[in-house]
Formats: structure tokens, C-alpha cells, sequence
């Protein structure tokens, strides 16, 4: 098959993340792929049929004129399948494609439980039109599912759900049969407001006043909310405990180097993150909330109110004091990542896009 998948922007977010690992391992199964984004200009480095508009943001008036004239060219011109992630690509690929002539199976993913558009009149206008071009919507996880049926019951013989994929072979099993010293809590995300570091940063601060635990805590990733992040840990006493990475490209070998994985998301669409250090053999300490919960099983980790100051305080706590049980959490991860292989997200794409799924 040809497949070719549209996307606002190739940056450090989930999505993002997984229209490049689903293109490459595409390409690994003998498809012919490509990538396009409504914005950007910029060449992503060892990555094959990627082509950018070149507009400084996907909600520029240019893109999607710019995005028909693309599809007016080979290679792009006899793609058998659209895959559209994310607004407002959504919302501007249908109308483009059609000016363009072409017409193939167009697909659309739902990656997120929660978006700013279901909170406005605007955005249920938007939505009514959204979705009606696309023969199947892919949702990441049951949660997203559950959430979009909430905000468009129309939508529910067009929903799939196809849940993410890891690559595995970058996240093998460590044996540790101890804590480094001191014990290391890692978080991999964007600083943004859905990964709820605010009331994280709270929660060890509440912990580190509370204990004699003596731990660090690494975030890595980058976002709008760096500075105020770095202010509030400062004004909790925290800069001796917690360190900000920035974005890294290391995430395989900063999760070789820990000791617990915290994801304190207020909502999650499905939590890549969990899936890659529970395949490292790491103890989670997640949300629980829709998408997450579905990925964190039973004995690799602790589910918690990202709400609540004392709760995730209390896992955290609970982890750094018994390490025992969070060395045996740890190696029952690898068997529940398991479940969530990148080969295993390809091909069931692949079968929906053929109509076997």
C-alpha cells in the first residue's frame, strides 16, 4: 500500500511521535509511506518521504492551498490512504484533498481524552464537520473512545480503537536488584498543562518536607510552562531534588537510569510513556485517569488522584520506602508492555486501511 499521513507539525509530542514510528515501520513491512505537515520547513534528519509546507503554523490561511498543490504531485498524487492526526489538520485535509482531485480512503486519530475545543460552541460547530469526511475514526485507547462518543454519539459505528505502539527494542528489560543512591524518580513529557507538573512539583515537595527520603526527581521535556515550572520549584525548596532536562534524546537510557516512572497527567490519551518504562522493567506511578489506567495493569505500578496532593505524594512515598515491592513491580512490566508492540499498531492500521480489521 501507499499510506501517506498528515500532521500540524512534527514536534516532541506523543502524536507526533507516533506518525514517525508508524512511517518507518511501514516501510519495514514493505509499505510505501510518506509524511506531510500543514507546518514547518525543516528536513527531519534519516527520515525518508517527509515533506512540509512551510507555513509557520498549521492555522495559516496558506496551508491548506499549499497542501492541495502537494497532492497534485507524485508521489503523493496515488496515495491508496490519508491518515489525518490531530487539529486542525483534521478539520483542513478533506476540503484540500478534494480540491486536489484525489480519491482514496481518507482515515482520521483521535489521540487525546480531552481537547479545548470540547469546552466551546465554536468547537461543537467545528466538530459537526470534522469527522464526516472520514471513513473511520482511529481512537489510541477505549478511554479516547469513550471520550469522543461522549461529545459526538453520532460518531459511534465510525470509532476504532487501535492502541499506540513502543519500540520495544530501544526498552530492554535492566535487572536491578537495587535503588541508585539516591533513589532516581523519572517523568518524560511536555511541560504543559495536561501533564499537571504544577500539582506534581506540589506533591514531592509535600513528600520531601513530610520524609527522610532523600531522592532526585528528572523531568524531561520541554514546553510553555519551563519558566513557571522552574519558578515554582524554586519557591518549594526543590531545586536540590528536582532537575529539568529539557527535551532529551536519550529517553532509553534516562529510563536505564532510574528507579521509579511518574506520570502525574491530568488526562492522558494513552500514555507511550508508561509502555516504554514498564518495558524497561520501572514501577509506574500513573494517573488514573481514561487511557493511562488502560496501560498501567495490575502489579506494574500505582494508580493515583492527579488531583490529589497526598495521594501522589503517598505512592511515591510508598515506592521509596518498600523497595522491595517496587523492584517486583518492576518485573512484571515487561510482560504487560508486551501488549503494546509497534509492529502489532502497524499492521492493525494496516487492516483497517484494507477493510480486514
Amino acid at each position: 500500500m501507499k499510506i501517506v499521513q498528515i500532521v500540524n507539525s512534527i514536534t516532541a509530542g506523543g502524536a507526533e511521535r507516533l506518525v514517525l514510528d508508524l512511517h518507518r515501520e511501514y516501510l519495514r513491512l514493505g509499505h510505501q509511506s510518506c509524511i506531510v505537515t500543514l507546518a514547518g520547513d525543516k528536513q527531519i534528519e534519516g527520515v525518508d518521504g517527509f515533506w512540509c509546507t512551510g507555513c509557520r503554523s498549521p492555522y495559516s490561511p496558506e496551508a491548506a492551498a499549499r497542501l492541495s498543490r502537494f497532492f497534485r504531485t507524485d508521489p503523493l498524487a496515488n496515495a491508496d490512504v490519508v491518515h489525518v492526526h490531530l487539529f486542525p489538520a483534521m478539520l483542513r485535509a478533506p476540503a484540500a484533498l478534494s480540491r486536489a482531485g484525489w480519491k482514496g480512503n481518507l482515515f482520521a486519530s483521535e489521540h487525546s481524552t480531552s481537547n479545548r475545543r470540547r469546552n466551546t460552541l465554536w468547537g461543537k460547530f467545528a466538530d459537526s464537520f470534522t469527522y464526516r469526511p472520514y471513513e473511520k475514526v482511529v481512537c489510541v485507547s477505549q478511554g479516547v473512545k469513550d471520550a469522543i462518543l461522549v461529545w459526538k454519539p453520532a460518531l459511534k459505528n465510525k470509532t476504532v480503537v487501535i492502541p499506540n505502539g513502543a519500540r520495544l527494542d530501544l526498552f530492554k528489560p535492566v535487572n536491578r536488584s537495587s535503588f541508585h543512591k539516591p533513589p532516581v524518580i523519572l517523568s518524560v513529557g511536555r511541560l504543559s498543562p495536561a501533564k499537571n507538573y504544577q500539582l506534581a512539583l506540589k506533591a514531592v515537595s509535600h513528600l520531601a518536607g513530610k520524609t527522610e527520603l532523600v531522592f532526585k526527581w528528572l523531568i524531561a521535556g520541554d514546553g510553555s510552562l519551563h519558566t513557571e515550572l522552574v519558578k515554582l520549584a524554586s519557591e518549594l525548596s526543590l531545586n536540590g531534588v528536582v532537575e529539568f532536562l529539557g527535551a532529551r534524546e536519550d529517553v532509553p537510557e534516562l529510563i536505564r537510569d532510574a528507579d521509579i516512572f511518574f506520570i502525574p497527567s491530568a488526562w492522558e490519551g494513552f500514555g507511550i510513556a508508561a509502555v516504554e518504562a514498564m518495558a524497561s522493567g520501572l514501577p509506574v506511578v500513573a494517573s488514573d485517569v481514561p487511557g493511562l489506567r488502560e496501560v498501567v495493569g495490575i502489579g506494574t505500578g500505582l494508580l493515583v488522584d492527579p488531583a490529589s496532593i497526598e495521594v501522589m505524594a503517598g505512592a511515591l512515598q510508598k515506592l521509596l520506602g518498600d523497595e522491595d515491592s517496587a523492584l517486583k513491580m518492576g518485573l512484571c512490566g515487561p510482560e504487560k508492555a508486551a501488549d503494546y508492540s509497534l509492529e502489532a499498531c502497524a499492521i492493525s492500521h494496516v487492516n483497517l486501511f484494507r477493510g480486514t480489521l
